[in-house]
C-alpha cells in the first residue's frame, strides 16, 4: 500500500519590534518566568505553561472555537521544541524557522520526539515572533500580530491541526533587552 506523507509548513518570520522611547522607565514584569499554570496535555498528562504561553493557548483556542473549530491540545514534545527554539533564537541572536546550523522545523520537532514515521498523514506548521517593551512583548500583541498575518492566521485556524506547543522566553535579542521570543508549533498525525 502506498503511503502518502503530506507535510505542510507555513514559514513566516515575524519581527515585532519597538523601543521603549517615550514610555516611562517601567520595565516589563517578569511574572511569566515565575508564574506557571498547569494544563492537561494531549497525552492525558499535565504540563506547566508560563503565563504568556497559557495566554497564547487561550487566545488561539478562543479564535478557533468561536469559528466552530476544535480547540488545540498541548503536546509535550511540541512544547519542548517550541521552548528550545525560542531560547536558541535568543541565545544565538537570530529570528528564523531554520537554525543557523541548518536544522529545519521538521528536524527540530523530530529531535524533541514529535516524529512522523508510521503515520499515513501528518502536517505541521510554525509561527514565530518577537517583541520588546511593555506593549510589543505582550502575549496579546504577538497573537494579534499573528492574526493580522495571512500565513500565521492560517496556522492558527487550520482545521486539521489538533496539537500545539508554545514556547515564550525572555532575554536580549540584538540590542533589545527584555525581549519576548515566541514560537508556536502546530501538528497533526494520523
Amino acid at each position: 500500500m502506498l503511503k502518502k506523507y503530506v507535510s505542510v509548513v507555513f514559514l513566516a518570520v515575524t519581527l515585532a519590534v519597538a523601543s521603549a522611547v517615550g514610555v516611562s522607565g517601567v520595565e516589563p514584569q517578569e511574572a511569566d518566568a515565575s508564574t506557571y499554570i498547569t494544563v492537561q496535555t494531549c497525552t492525558t498528562g499535565t504540563i506547566e505553561l508560563n503565563s504568556d504561553e497559557k495566554r497564547i493557548l487561550d487566545l488561539q483556542n478562543q479564535a478557533r472555537t468561536s469559528r466552530g473549530k476544535e480547540a488545540l491540545c498541548v503536546h509535550p514534545a511540541l512544547t519542548e521544541a517550541a521552548r528550545a527554539h525560542s531560547q536558541d533564537m535568543l541565545d544565538r541572536d537570530y529570528s528564523s524557522h531554520t537554525s543557523p546550523d541548518g536544522e529545519t522545523v521538521k528536524q527540530r520537532l523530530e529531535r524533541f520526539g514529535y516524529t512522523f514515521n508510521g503515520y499515513s498523514y501528518y502536517a505541521y506548521g510554525e509561527n514565530i515572533a518577537w517583541g520588546s517593551g511593555t506593549t510589543y512583548a505582550s502575549a496579546d500583541y504577538l497573537f494579534k500580530w499573528w492574526m493580522r498575518s495571512k500565513k500565521h492566521r492560517r496556522n492558527i485556524l487550520k482545521d486539521s491541526f489538533r496539537e500545539v506547543g508554545i514556547g515564550v522566553k525572555t532575554g536580549t535579542y540584538k540590542t533589545y533587552t527584555n525581549t519576548k521570543m515566541g514560537t508556536v508549533d502546530f501538528g497533526v498525525r494520523r
